[in-house]
């Protein structure tokens, strides 16, 4: 293994985005690691694959189709495809590991 996948060169890869707050590290098939930290808001909409956060740092509220539970550092959050999902009244520090996997319209 030749890549190491720091926070370090995540926010590096978020700072150098075209939106400022996500960053591609791995692409490899079906599988994409990134890292997502916005700022103040989340307009993410909903993607055609699955996917996991794992939470990096922060706290707030995160919101699955029509429920909304909070979140905090060290979480992992599930979201089948095509399901609406954002974060809320986060933290100033929120940042989450991404992953995408799997088919177009999820397993």
């Amino acid at each position: 293994m030749t890549d190491r996948y720091t926070v370090a060169h995540a926010m590096d890869l978020v700072a150098s985005s075209d939106d400022k707050a996500y960053g591609v590290l791995l692409e490899r098939g079906t599988l994409e690691l990134g890292y997502y930290a916005p700022d103040g808001i989340d307009p993410q909409q909903p993607h055609t694959q699955d996917e996991i956060y794992i939470i990096q740092s922060g706290s707030g509220f995160f919101v699955l189709g029509d429920e909304r539970q909070p979140f905090e550092t060290g979480e992992a959050l599930f979201v089948p495809a095509g399901v609406t999902h954002r974060f809320e009244d986060f933290s100033d520090d929120f940042a989450a590991w991404v992953v995408f996997y799997g088919p177009e319209g999820g397993e």
